[in-house]
């Protein structure tokens, strides 16, 4: 499998990861001390009051701001990694676009074209319909210790798939594309599975739904070169390299 990941925003991402870590600390530091130093007698009482919550606030948000970077582009392995790892032993046919095209995670091959909407959870997961949900967890709830929140998995799926698959008709309107949206989970949680709107993969589960996929729907190999050729010439564009 040939794997496209535009190092350059990593890079970048990485960068503000640590900026914003650092930043957030140290802000959040400030507020703190502000707070305990200040007494009621103070006449500025209030506005030294004031000054310390507006840090704890944006220390809280730049904290944030860090440690999602960190959990997407500094942790090792990513989970894009762990996405390409899953899908190890495919042949050159299949191409893994990351943050190249209109969609962050993209697959071509002969199955179709695939947007894979990424999760790093440890808590297990109810798949029905097009709500998922996770047991409550203040830490998850608040991006702390490094754990981070289900979200909406379906309607960014759903959304990427969409703005992708309408890219492709505007860039080739002669060729019938149907993008696919899939969840990937990069550990291995329980997932309890009722009519689910989109796939919900684990590690274990992607080569086996592809290879069943390319049973049910394979895509041309007409079709899957002149894709090849249209993601390959916009991922040289997004990277100044074209």
């Amino acid at each position: 499998m040939r794997i496209y990941v535009n190092e350059k925003k990593v890079r970048f991402r990485k960068r503000v990861a640590q900026i914003a870590s650092f930043v957030g600390i140290v802000v959040l530091i400030i507020g703190m001390v502000i707070t305990l130093r200040i007494r009621p007698e103070n006449p500025r009482y209030m506005i030294w009051l004031a000054v310390a919550l507006g840090a704890l606030i944006l220390g809280f948000i730049a904290a944030q701001i860090g440690n999602y970077n960190l959990r997407h582009f500094a942790k090792r392995p990513r989970m894009d990694e762990v996405l390409d790892r899953s899908l190890k032993g495919f042949d050159d046919k299949y191409e893994m676009y990351h943050w190249l095209l209109p969609a962050d995670h993209v697959l071509l091959g002969p199955a179709g074209v695939f947007v894979f909407v990424l999760r790093d959870t440890k808590a297990p997961v109810k798949a029905i319909g097009a709500r998922w949900k996770q047991p409550f967890s203040i830490t998850r709830a608040l991006g702390l210790f490094g754990q981070e929140g289900l979200g909406d998995p379906v309607g960014e799926a759903l959304s990427q798939a969409e703005r992708l698959q309408t890219w492709i008709h505007e860039m080739l309107p002669e060729e019938d594309v149907t993008v696919e949206p899939v969840v990937f989970f990069t550990e291995m949680i329980q997932i309890t599975k009722e009519a689910p709107v989109v796939p919900p993969l684990l590690p274990k589960d992607v080569k086996k739904y592809l290879r069943t996929r390319q049973k049910d729907a394979r895509l041309s190999e007409r079709v899957r070169k002149a894709l090849s050729d249209l993601f390959r010439k916009e991922a040289k564009r997004r990277t100044g390299t074209g």
